[in-house]
């Protein structure tokens, strides 16, 4: 089998369960890497078309059927209790052999409700690209959402270090410049903070009565930066948000808790608190990037 230099190989039939924003940035991405062959399944048509116009897919489908027999990697790119019907209807078509995977946000018991899906001789490793961008659907994909992003492992114990190396390869291969394996548990419990959290403090910012005609007249780095990930699919952050809710709403009373603290520096005027809780934010970013970058 033909590899990249990172060990994943790209003579293999690949299929992809969902073309939206992430589904389409993956074709994108193993079209690049030179894998062989690509089919999809999607219900939006449209979209099946133009990545078969763009050349990013081979084939294209819009519900299971025998073309899934020829996949050798499946990877789910939709919501868990989507992806686990589109499991239960078809699983008679997944080879022995074949390795699936996921994207989902949230992982809860979602793998040992598929694992008890799953047929005789096929693995599924749960995992969770740290990518994307403003927007949705294939039109916003694009191969370059995983460089230098993350990639979250969240192994079954039923899974072997050739399956999970296999996705890691992957994901090394699309671009990705670290590869973390977790347990459900810390998975989504740190999820609720750096991805649920920032997207509600993002969406809150733009709703604020504070938005007005004349906001965009004074909108420079600070507010595109802190509002980038208000252009949400508000359907599927909607299931994520209430699949964590206790992990969101505990990451809630502790950005409530530093918010009001700040609050009170500024109503005491105490300008040394205030100069010290700025430092101690600045120092702990550096050092997150920093950490981030030198892995």
């Amino acid at each position: 089998m033909e590899m990249t230099d990172g060990g994943f190989g790209t003579n293999q039939t690949v299929a992809i369960i969902g073309l939206g924003l992430i589904g389409g940035s993956y074709a994108k991405g193993l079209h690049n890497l030179g894998v062989r062959h690509i089919i999809a399944v999607d219900l939006d048509t449209a979209a099946l078309e133009q990545a078969k116009r763009d050349g990013v897919i081979e084939a294209a489908y819009t519900c299971g059927n025998e073309a899934l027999r020829q996949a050798d990697l499946v990877i789910f790119c939709m919501a868990s209790q989507i992806m686990i019907r589109f499991l239960a209807d078809n699983r008679h078509y997944f080879k022995r052999g074949a390795l699936l995977t996921d994207v989902a946000g949230i992982k809860g018991h979602t793998a040992e409700t598929i694992a008890a899906l799953l047929p005789a001789g096929v693995a599924f490793v749960p995992g969770h690209p740290m990518a994307g961008r403003e927007g949705q659907g294939y039109g916003m994909a694009s191969a370059d959402i995983f460089r230098n992003a993350n990639y979250i492992l969240v192994p079954m114990p039923q899974n072997g270090a050739e399956q999970t190396d296999a996705v890691a390869a992957m994901a090394k291969a699309l671009g990705c410049a670290h590869v973390v394996r977790v347990t459900p548990e810390e998975h989504d419990r740190l999820i609720a903070y750096t991805s649920s959290l920032p997207h509600v403090l993002a969406t809150s910012l733009v709703n604020s009565e504070a938005m007005t005609s004349m906001t965009k007249y004074f909108i420079a780095g600070s507010f595109r930066d802190g509002s980038r990930v208000a252009d949400i699919n508000a359907p599927l952050w909607t299931n994520l948000f209430l699949a964590n809710k206790e992990n969101l709403l505990y990451e809630i009373d502790r950005f409530s808790t530093a918010l009001q603290q700040f609050a009170t520096l500024l109503q005491e005027e105490d300008r040394t608190g205030i100069c010290d809780f700025l430092q101690q934010a600045a120092v702990r970013r550096r050092e997150l990037i920093h950490e981030t970058h030198t892995r």
